[in-house]
């Protein structure tokens, strides 16, 4: 047990105590009396002077005592005793923690790590390691809510970011030698090593089979499935919308690696699902044997007939498009304009065109952004293009434009611009002055350019949604009052990570801390409670806080 002042400053005002005493010593205890004669008065009052003695009264020492408690409690002691510390318990809530091994459910051997631990603590917090780190459980001692935060526990994430949970807990704990609390990690992975967290794997042997990719393309849709199993494995795949049956096909999965399979379906818009059937039973993981791709359906205006340009929109799966004079006004979620400055179009989402040149320049395209992906499996090698004269067009380095792709001249041919005012695609070239509307990019690059307006029709499990917890369920859900689909998606997640390298499954007791008391606010309000009990004597009279003096002793009367 030691004591401890956050302020020890304050303690000079302790040196305060002796001018209260004198002050009080000082004071005035005289009364007015009315006598018939004041010489014996006076006479008394001279012996008085030469025997005073100084007497302590209640009020006296009241004061002392709250001015003493005052300096005290300014000075911010800690009383520290030792005992249990407190115990913050990271948990990786990653999918893979949901599997349920031959040796038997990761999340429940997890909950028993932390309840075998909380058995030699104080105060228990909880931190849930996800996507987005959270305190799951603030520090209580109630070991009854405790278990209903554990059960109500749900590893289902993406992906968990132990590093940010960590630094979390530590916080939560304090570090170094003002550390109130101890850190445990639980979880599966055993990349994170810290000296100052006890770590405790929960990893196991399962094999599984899931899901790794979904997609959606013009009139297909792509489905890869990933295997942490030691031998091939075959399983169906099958392909559904609204409970119809889409597609299926049978997939060989090589040991520990993965295989895809692409079928040819024509779905317009909506939410699409992808689920594994024949699973072996042993499969460790439900997760990832199911997964969805949605896609919203998409209003197009177009105000000038360009063939290829129609040919290209109707390609895409869930876009109507519509041909009018009154494009720029008329209410879409895209508009494809000819002829009009950016500068001077409306607000939103943007396709537009130049009017085409009487005399075009025919040139190359000597540079794309590859990586970029509006230009997804877009090749534009050895396209020709008709631009305007030279010096009539735009530049390169046009401020708030970023160049897609560019001529053998250095001029800009296809670029984009996203700002307050919405999306708008760009082309320096008129479709019918060049060979790209005759090349499989030009279709694929207006299909690039619809998804990006149609948005992320999507979420990986983890994500936040609208009620601010994490998504934990795949299927359709509502993120920012549209309708996405949930999915796991993660290779990472599906190969489930084993067993640690070390036997960290058995910990010691935690060690005892001091864990301080604040003691501040006690001496306030004995302070407080001395001032006020002082006050009370006071306000009884002048006799209530001193010692009243003896009647004199009556003398005999004179005959």
């Amino acid at each position: 047990m030691s004591l401890a002042f956050a302020a020890p400053a304050f303690l000079w005002l302790l040196a305060t105590l002796p001018i209260i005493v004198l002050l009080h010593f000082l004071r005035s205890r005289t009364r007015r009396v009315e006598v018939s004669a004041l010489f014996l008065w006076e006479r008394a009052r001279e012996v008085a002077a030469r025997r005073r003695r100084f007497t302590p009264t209640w009020s006296l020492l009241l004061q002392l005592l709250a001015a003493t408690l005052a300096a005290l409690a300014l000075a911010q002691p800690d009383l520290r005793l030792e005992g249990p510390p407190d115990l913050v318990v990271v948990i990786d809530a990653s999918a893979s923690m949901a599997a349920v091994d031959p040796e038997g459910a990761r999340m429940d051997r997890a909950r028993e790590a932390v309840r075998d631990l909380a058995a030699d603590a104080g105060r228990v917090a909880v931190v849930r390691a996800g996507t987005e780190p959270r305190l799951a459980f603030g520090f209580s001692d109630d070991r009854s809510a405790l278990d209903a935060a554990l059960e109500a526990f749900t590893p289902a994430d993406h992906s968990a970011d132990l590093d940010r949970a960590v630094a979390l807990a530590l916080d939560l704990a304090g570090e170094g030698d003002a550390a109130r609390a101890r850190v445990a990690l639980i979880g599966d992975d055993p990349g994170l090593e810290r000296p100052d967290v006890v770590r405790i794997d929960v990893g196991g042997s399962g094999e599984n089979i899931g899901i790794v990719g979904f997609d959606l393309g013009i009139q297909q849709a792509f489905v890869a499935v990933a295997s942490n199993a030691v031998g091939p494995r075959s399983v169906g795949v099958e392909v559904r919308q609204d409970g119809a049956l889409l597609a299926s096909a049978d997939l060989l999965v090589p040991s520990g690696d993965q295989a895809s399979v692409t079928f040819p379906i024509d779905v317009g818009s909506g939410v699409v699902e992808a689920r594994l059937v024949g699973l072996p039973a042993a499969d460790a993981l439900s997760l990832d044997d199911v997964a969805y791709a949605g896609q919203r359906p998409l209003q197009v205006v177009v105000d000038t007939d360009v063939e290829s340009v129609m040919r290209a929109l109707a390609a895409v799966p869930g876009v109507s498009t519509r041909l009018t004079g009154l494009a720029r006004t008329t209410p879409a979620d895209v508009r494809v304009l000819t002829g009009v400055d950016p500068d001077a179009a409306p607000s939103g989402d943007l396709i537009l065109l130049p009017s085409p040149p009487a005399e075009p320049e025919y040139v190359g395209i000597a540079t794309w952004d590859r990586a970029d992906p509006l230009l997804r499996f877009v090749d534009l090698r050895e396209v020709v293009v008709g631009l305007a004269p030279d010096g009539a067009g735009p530049s390169l380095d046009e401020p708030g434009w970023r160049v897609l792709a560019s001529s053998t001249d250095l001029r800009p041919v296809l670029r984009w611009r996203d700002d307050e005012r919405g999306r708008v695609l760009q082309f320096l070239v008129h479709p019918r002055q060049t060979d790209l509307v005759f090349r499989p990019a030009f279709p694929t690059l207006m299909a690039n350019v619809l998804e990006r307006f149609r948005g992320d029709a999507r979420v990986v499990l983890g994500a936040t949604g609208d009620d601010g917890e994490p998504i934990t369920v795949p299927g359709p859900v509502d993120v920012g009052g549209r309708t996405v689909s949930a999915s796991l998606l993660a290779p990472q997640q599906t190969r489930l990570p084993g067993p640690g390298p070390d036997d960290r499954d058995v910990v010691g007791p935690l060690l005892p801390v001091e864990r301080p008391t604040p003691l501040a606010a006690w001496l306030l309000a004995l302070a407080a409670l001395a001032l006020v009990t002082e006050w009370w004597l006071w306000s009884r009279g002048p006799g209530a806080t001193t010692r009243r003096p003896r009647s004199p002793r009556r003398l005999p009367r004179r005959a």
